[in-house]
């Protein structure tokens, strides 16, 4: 299990891991040892009294990796990049400290709160300089060697397999030979044209077509697959990705398939290569059942935060025009399954849908941009600005708490939209559709955002589910709603 683990996450990964960890770790041990008043034994462990502030900073400790993480620096672009990797520890270090900051200040005992201020000033100083002295002048100097030859290499490297022995695949090894640093030990390619099994690629050979994939995998001991195919539909593409993943293998796409992912959430592990994990990397600790509870918590208190001004709205609605407050239809969920969904109502009462459906059909199948009808003159003078800011999706929040929808996640669909669906269009309902996500804020009425982006996104999102992606996209969610703007 523990070898899987370095395999999925890569050994320096799981290094700079560790060695954050201990940093970190150091730094909380020194900031209660130079401000204990009769020595750590006494002060702190004899003493139950202290032991909040043996909580609070080993919560802190433990906190450094997620928030490293989310500043990205356990990949390859940054890590090599003395400039941009300091910058990024010291605001890493920053929210860290904050947050201590923040749990101190919540326990609000007098003992948690003497010498505080400085405790953290140590454990900063000192978590800082043995970040930087351990991450940019030891492991850095490290990690860059080539080792060629020798065991270190080979413990570092992960042994890949390119498919895809193209134009693409000639740049993906001549990029990786050049770049040893990265410690890619590439095997060789794999590609369907049978004409080029046997011949080489740069200097590693075509091994055979995808159909050897599961035996060149086990027989060759491959930790990682890079598809390096640039002409490819979506379609074949997604098969491909999915007959990949059986192998348990990290999967990799070399490609500008995913280039919406790259461009708008800085997801590419290697900064001079197209690169983007399309592996299942759902977080163990964020399960369906703590996605569960986090949703019903945010949504309940949402829905009292927001009864006074829901009412409101009702009152509006009402009053400028006939018909319910509501507006309830058919929509299609989790693995194709319908349920009812609610909004604010926004047109008029009895209004023809032929054109909506002509707009979606139209969109669909020609891949056009994302884009909402213009000028619909179905939509009451309340429906526009409710609409502008995401207003009437308010009711939502019910069928969040029904179970029926997450927070997060892709959007519902109608059911004559799923009918026009491409069967890799409908995997995005692997997941509960949600409220907001990738798509909302990335591909929300934008002309140079295609439907199919808009289908990537939700199907990267669904593997890749995390607290931190949430939080990012729901983050990212609040400046669109207060300025009734398109995604970033």
């Amino acid at each position: 299990m523990s070898l899987n683990f370095v395999k999925k996450h890569g050994i320096k990964k799981v290094i700079l891991s560790v060695n954050d960890l201990l940093c970190t770790m150091t730094a909380s041990f020194l900031a209660l040892y130079f401000t204990a008043v009769d020595g750590i034994t006494n002060t702190y462990i004899l003493d139950s009294i202290f032991l909040e502030k043996i909580i609070i900073f080993l919560f802190g400790s433990l906190s450094i990796v997620p928030i490293f993480r989310y500043y990205q620096l356990y990949k390859h672009k940054y890590f090599l990049k003395i400039g941009e990797q300091g910058l990024l520890i010291l605001k890493g270090l920053l929210v860290n400290s904050i947050a201590i900051i923040v749990f101190i200040f919540l326990i609000k005992t007098h003992q948690a709160l003497h010498e505080s201020r400085l405790q953290v000033i140590i454990y900063f100083l000192s978590a800082f300089s043995f970040l930087f002295i351990s991450r940019i002048v030891i492991f850095r100097s490290a990690f860059r060697g080539t080792y060629v030859g020798g065991n270190i290499h080979k413990f570092l490297s992960r042994r890949a397999l390119a498919i895809g022995a193209g134009d693409l695949g000639h740049f993906f090894e001549e990029s990786i030979s050049l770049k040893k640093h990265y410690h890619i030990d590439l095997v060789g390619f794999l590609d369907d044209d049978k004409s080029k099994t046997g011949t080489k690629v740069i200097e590693k050979k075509v091994l055979g077509t995808t159909n050897k994939l599961y035996k060149i995998i086990d027989e060759q001991e491959i930790d990682e697959i890079y598809i390096t195919i640039q002409n490819i539909d979506n379609k074949n593409l997604m098969d491909l990705i999915e007959k990949c993943k059986l192998t348990q293998c990290t999967v990799n796409l070399v490609s500008n398939h995913f280039d919406i992912v790259n461009a708008k959430l800085d997801e590419n592990e290697y900064h001079d290569l197209k690169i983007i994990s399309v592996s299942s990397k759902v977080s163990p600790l964020y399960s369906e059942k703590f996605k569960r509870i986090f949703d019903i918590i945010v949504s309940s208190l949402l829905i009292l935060l927001l009864t006074p001004i829901s009412l409101v709205f009702s009152a509006l609605i009402k009053l400028t025009s006939r018909g319910p407050v509501f507006y309830k239809t058919i929509v299609i969920g989790k693995n194709g399954k319908p349920f009812y969904w609610y909004k604010f109502r926004t047109m008029y009462k009895d209004n023809n849908p032929a054109i909506h459906k002509e707009h979606l059909k139209k969109l669909i199948i020609e891949n056009h941009a994302n884009q909402k009808l213009i000028n619909d003159i179905r939509i009451t003078g309340i429906g526009k600005f409710l609409r502008k800011f995401s207003l009437d999706e308010f009711p939502q929040f019910i069928n969040v708490l029904k179970g029926d929808m997450s927070l997060v996640g892709p959007r519902p669909c109608l059911p004559y939209e799923y009918e026009i669906f491409k069967d890799w269009h409908k995997l995005k309902y692997k997941v509960i559709p949600g409220m907001t996500g990738l798509a909302q804020i990335i591909a929300r009425n934008r002309k140079d955002v295609t439907f199919n982006d808009s289908i990537l996104l939700d199907l990267y999102y669904a593997d890749n589910q995390s607290l931190w992606l949430d939080l990012k996209i729901l983050f990212k969610t609040v400046p669109i709603l207060l300025f009734g703007k398109g995604g970033i």
